[in-house]
């Protein structure tokens, strides 16, 4: 049973004289592919997989859920250790083992507890996390991985904790109302005729806000990524949507100008 309560965090990355907002939906993310004996399906009994995060960290402890085509099932881990340099921030790989070859269509952490990281989670104890943005019933299968010498834990047949029987049951967060950005009067003239592009990013929550945005991709002016931040963070948005339920996910705010 999923617990109420979903967390969210954000902590500003500062980088000289500029500050990045980074929000996170959960404790840890998961990366995951079939271990080497996957059929060309990508069914396999083993799944390989790693934790990742926005800053170096301890999971105390963490739940993790998987919808398979062979039904759903549920895997922990404990005193695992993310490391690297941001933005690689990863653990060790691990391999959960299932009882028979499966296609794993998702696979997420429902709870978790951390030691160490900078977002603050550890103040929380143990978070729920709710589902994330996953914009398809199934991703494709991925290329297999070696699991020799990797450590095994075991995942265990659950009920299933969610459902697909709606219209849509994944989609993407949008956008629903994109406004304007303007060009700044202050830029400069050399500018004109040119074209520039900055990329924000928004973090959407499962109420259809927007929780946060960055500058994800600079357009190499401050003035017009300035601009295109501004008409993000003006703008409205709806959530995504995971198993017919509004789910937390990002948005990519395309901002071109081009100046005459």
């Amino acid at each position: 049973m999923i617990r109420a309560g979903v967390a969210t965090l954000t902590f500003l990355l500062v980088c000289g004289a500029r500050a990045e907002a980074r929000t996170e939906f959960c404790p840890a993310t998961v990366s995951y592919a079939p271990a080497t004996a996957a059929d060309a399906a990508g069914r396999s009994a083993s799944l390989v997989f790693n934790l990742g995060s926005e800053s170096p960290r301890t999971i105390v402890s963490a739940t993790m859920v998987a919808d398979t085509d062979g039904g759903w099932y549920s895997w922990e881990v404990a005193s695992l250790p993310l490391t690297g340099i941001i933005p690689r921030i990863r653990s060790g790989a691990l391999v959960a083992d299932f009882p028979k070859a499966v296609f794993v269509r998702h696979a997420w952490i429902v709870h978790a507890r951390t030691a160490g990281d900078a977002f603050g989670w550890q103040t929380l104890g143990e978070v729920s996390c709710g589902i994330p943005a996953f914009g398809g019933p199934a991703y494709l299968p991925q290329k297999p991985l070696p699991d020799g010498g990797l450590q095994h834990v075991k995942a265990t047949p659950i009920a299933p904790l969610f459902s697909t029987e709606c219209a849509h049951p994944f989609t993407q967060a949008t956008v629903t109302h994109a406004v304007q950005p303007y060009f700044p009067r202050f830029a400069p003239q050399s500018l004109i005729g040119a074209l520039y592009t900055a990329q924000v990013e928004v973090a959407v929550g499962q109420n259809d806000a927007m929780l946060d945005a960055w500058v994800y991709k600079s357009s190499g002016i401050p003035a017009l990524d300035a601009s295109a931040l501004r008409a993000a963070r003006a703008s409205s948005f709806a959530s995504a949507i995971s198993y017919c339920q509004k789910a937390e996910g990002y948005y990519l705010f395309r901002v071109d100008f081009q100046p005459q």
